[in-house]
């Protein structure tokens, strides 16, 4: 059955929930729901507002656990258990829709919160292979979700699953395309926080010391910039990678990739200029997502 054959969505999934939280949170996301059909954005927008939340939690709450507390708490909340049982919060029922309407796991959306806790403690990832498996929980799996909503809303359940199993590939590189850019580009603030998710590996070739002697003398240390240009580089393989795959992605699916198509700018950006945390200008983004999305309809 196709979701338009069901009863209607509740407020928290109707066209403008979450918008203007995207919109002033994440610019690119809400540019690139633009170019999904009306009837999937406010799916692309729920997602987004979820990952712009964890981010919040983990950017601003000064305790760690405290922040746990709360990662804590989403999970609870979409699982409709223990201090999230009954709770009615708009992000939280939309997100209860969206596994409704989409078939989003609800072990996978838990995932992505738990995810976010390596973002709280000095508990490093050892290597590339552990850095890829954050990525794919963290933003992999929104990515992935993403498909799934443009191709049910499309082609309906049997048609929509069916063709947003082919964007989990190209979703898995997406992810670390997408991680590498929000990593390379703020070492020094996390740095801050007592937490670096470059892959301690990476730090240890690039600055000659361990991760847990630079964060107890308090500085970072000399070449801590290659550090960063190394995840850049490491998130510019990975876009590759994805570019190469995306042609085998179902074309009602392809929205979904646009971010992490576009990133490929910041991540330049970071390989270039490492520790000054470099943003695109917002008219180039909007160029970009114009010029990509004309490239995946050509695929």
């Amino acid at each position: 059955m196709a979701p338009t054959d069901r009863a209607g969505p509740p407020a928290a999934m109707m066209p403008g929930a979450f918008a203007d939280d995207v919109r002033s949170g994440d610019r690119t996301a809400w540019l690139a729901a633009l170019f999904a059909p009306d009837a999937a954005r406010p799916a692309l927008h729920a997602l987004a507002a979820y990952r712009l939340e964890l981010h919040r939690i983990v950017e601003t709450v000064p305790q760690a656990m405290a922040a746990e507390i709360r990662l804590q708490w989403w999970r609870d909340a979409i699982r409709d258990e223990g201090f999230g049982a009954g709770r009615s919060v708009p992000l939280v029922d939309a997100l209860r829709e969206g596994a409704r309407l989409y078939g989003w796991p609800h072990e996978t959306l838990c995932a992505v919160s738990e995810a976010f806790i390596h973002d709280l403690y000095a508990d490093p990832l050892e290597d590339w292979t552990a850095f890829d498996g954050y990525a794919g929980e963290s933003h992999g799996a929104l990515v992935q979700l993403g498909a799934m909503a443009l191709a049910v809303s499309a082609l309906g359940e049997a048609g929509g699953f069916a063709a947003a199993r082919t964007a989990a590939t190209a979703a898995g590189y997406a992810g670390v395309v997408l991680a590498a850019a929000d990593v390379a580009a703020s070492v020094p603030r996390r740095f801050a926080r007592g937490v670096t998710l470059v892959p301690t590996t990476a730090w240890r070739e690039a600055t000659g010391e361990a991760q847990d002697a630079a964060m107890t003398a308090g500085r970072l240390p000399e070449g801590a910039a290659a550090a960063a240009a190394a995840v850049a580089a490491h998130g510019l393989a990975a876009h590759g990678e994805m570019m190469r795959h995306l042609p085998g992605v179902a074309a009602e699916a392809r929205t979904a990739f646009l971010p992490a198509v576009v990133a490929a700018r910041s991540l330049r950006l970071a390989a270039r200029a490492p520790l000054s945390e470099p943003r695109p200008a917002a008219w180039r983004t909007q160029l970009d997502l114009w010029r990509a999305a004309r490239r995946l309809n050509r695929l």
